[in-house]
């Protein structure tokens, strides 16, 4: 009887683990590259010292497998993936020195966001790698309840200071890690055009369509910001196209020139009839330029978009003298 309680008591006794309790953290800095849009990869390595005073008897000092981590700056419109490793797997003994690589890549735009900046540029991400002497039945249960956390969506901060309360005692030495970017984001902004064409008789005026031989040629020019490099890329996309509340009825092209005057204005480029919208949207306007993938090289700043007006007879039986005037609006949009 006496040895049956014996081995029960042997069978029921928690593990004991004479090891540390001390607690170390350090916090690094990582500045995420102005131009990574266009080179959207970057890795950097981070290296420590510790050395906990508190470690007692035997115990093992054990890293916790790093989880990818997804970051949203800008109200998440822009999301990094952090991919977090060992930077060694050496056997670690008190005092000792590691570290970890982390490499940043775009996330894709339905990622699931870890930890999020909100508006901002900057967010400290708590517990990014973390190494204990806690007892290997610690170290799991501690790892389910980080994983829990996360898969129920309390964000990576909360997850982590649940992981490193419940760790907290069994010596837990972790890395924070700040991360910022402050990205710059290629503008092209378009000059005021004044386009004059030529005085026109009535007489001139005879056919319905294109007057052909008076016209006015001018260039529509963009200054763009925020270029990189030699070449000057550009780090989004962008289309330019021309809107307008001076279209007439039924027509995507044909600008009034006063009220009830049937003579008005066209707009060429590139040869072909320019297309405007009658919204802020770009509808069925004609893309006068435009930038289809991230890094093109411009290889300038100032951009130059040649443009030709001619006067257009709309309504032949309503012809009138008169000054003639007719407004668009050039826009860009970025995506």
């Amino acid at each position: 009887m006496k040895l049956f309680l014996f081995i029960v008591m042997l069978l029921i006794l928690p593990e004991t683990y004479a090891a540390c309790t001390g607690e170390i953290t350090y916090q690094d800095n990582l500045i995420i590259r102005e131009d990574f849009t266009i080179n959207p990869n970057q890795s950097a390595t981070y290296s420590h010292n510790f050395n906990d005073t508190t470690c007692s008897g035997t115990y093992k000092i054990t890293r916790m497998d790093p989880s990818d981590i997804i970051v949203g700056l800008y109200n998440d419109t822009v999301k990094l993936k952090l991919k977090i490793a060992w930077a060694d797997n050496n056997t670690l003994t008190m005092p000792f020195t590691t570290g970890y690589t982390v490499t940043v890549e775009p996330a894709s735009s339905g990622a699931n966001v870890n930890i999020s900046a909100g508006s901002g540029n900057s967010v400290l991400i708590n517990g990014v790698v973390s190494i204990t002497s806690a007892s290997s039945a610690t170290q799991f249960t501690a790892g389910l309840r980080f994983l829990g956390c996360l898969l129920a969506g309390r964000g990576w901060n909360a997850c982590a200071a649940d992981y490193n309360s419940y760790l907290r005692g069994a010596g837990l030495y972790s890395f924070d890690l700040f991360v910022s970017y402050d990205r710059k984001q290629t503008t092209c902004k378009p000059e005021d055009l004044t386009i004059t064409l030529p005085n026109i008789a009535l007489s001139e005026l005879y056919n319905t369509g294109k007057v052909s031989n008076k016209n006015a040629a001018d260039n529509i020019r963009l200054q763009c910001d925020n270029l990189f490099g030699n070449a000057k890329q550009t780090s989004r996309k962008m289309t330019v196209y021309l809107s307008s509340s001076d279209l007439i009825p039924d027509s995507y092209s044909v600008l009034r020139g006063a009220v009830n005057n049937g003579v008005g204005f066209i707009l060429e480029s590139g040869g072909k009839t320019v297309n405007i919208s009658n919204t802020a949207e770009q509808g069925n306007a004609s893309t006068l330029w435009k930038v289809d993938q991230v890094g093109t090289p411009l290889n300038s700043d100032m951009i130059t978009i040649p443009i030709i007006a001619s006067y257009y007879v709309y309504v032949r039986d309503n012809i009138k003298p008169g000054d003639l005037k007719a407004t668009a609006l050039i826009y860009v949009k970025y995506d």
